[in-house]
């Protein structure tokens, strides 16, 4: 006889026993629906990037750039061979060996994985309307050929940009601290108007999607190169924001990634 699984009613643990008249979950996916009757007014950016196709151009190289910080270059990336099913199918998350180092050329190859662009100014993953709202950080700790630091990644000139040392603070952002002892970790943000522009309140949908876009392809990536890697979404977003130098309303962080040696 097969032992019955336990069940809970997890709508009721959500809502308990009263209606909430101001959920903010649910007030924010109502106002970020599409109608035929408000498309129009909701999406003005679209009319704007219609009446000027250079306008277009522009919006698509969207990206950070911290010019002033001292830069390391990445080489090319390696783009493993590893067959796309065997990927999949090995892919599982667990924390990376704290005590070992990422290769240089790992970490390009994540990098270009996650936001990655190519000659011709495409990018790795698809944005709704081309609009990259997405930024990638590195908090370096233990990289062949990089000093420890947290660092900002520069998809069009491949590199990265030393933005602050003592990548070890995060430890205090994250809800489980011991992560942060990874060799890296990798941590997205989105700057959410620049799908708003476009898309209005629906643009932070499509920036979060990206998130999730991008992520699949960084633990993909990561299965084929047979590192370990934990997606990590327990932190404290305003101490991450803060270490990273964003405000946390125009750009905000979304989802981070421990990445390393996996064990034995």
């Amino acid at each position: 006889m097969t032992a019955q699984a336990p069940t809970i009613q997890q709508a009721s643990v959500v809502y308990g026993d009263g209606v909430g008249l101001d959920d903010p979950a649910e007030t924010y996916h109502e106002a970020a629906k599409l109608y035929r009757s408000s498309a129009g007014a909701s999406t003005r950016g679209i009319r704007l990037l219609e009446q000027h196709p250079e306008l277009q151009r522009s919006v698509s190289r969207a990206g950070r750039r911290n010019l002033q910080c001292p830069r390391v270059p990445l080489p090319e990336p390696v783009w493993p061979t590893v067959e796309l099913g065997r990927a999949i199918t090995a892919r599982c998350s667990r924390a990376p060996v704290p005590e070992c180092s990422l290769s240089v050329a790992d970490l390009t190859t994540l990098a270009c994985a996650l936001n990655g662009r190519d000659a011709n100014g495409r990018r790795t993953i698809p944005s709704g309307g081309a609009l990259y709202p997405l930024e990638l950080y590195v908090f370096a700790n233990r990289v062949d050929g990089i000093p420890a630091g947290i660092y900002h990644f520069d998809p069009f000139d491949r590199c990265v940009e030393l933005l602050a040392a003592e990548p070890s603070r995060l430890a205090g952002a994250l809800v489980d601290p011991v992560l942060a002892s990874a060799p890296v970790l990798l941590a997205l943000t989105g700057v959410f108007w620049r799908s708003r522009f476009k898309y209005g309140q629906r643009g932070y949908r499509f920036a979060l999607l990206e998130a999730g876009h991008a992520m699949q392809n960084a633990l993909l990536t990561a299965a084929a190169l047979e590192l370990a890697a934990l997606p990590i979404g327990g932190y404290y977003d305003s101490a991450v924001d803060g270490l990273l130098g964003v405000n946390g309303v125009d750009e905000s962080t979304v989802y981070l990634l421990a990445v390393g040696a996996a064990g034995g």
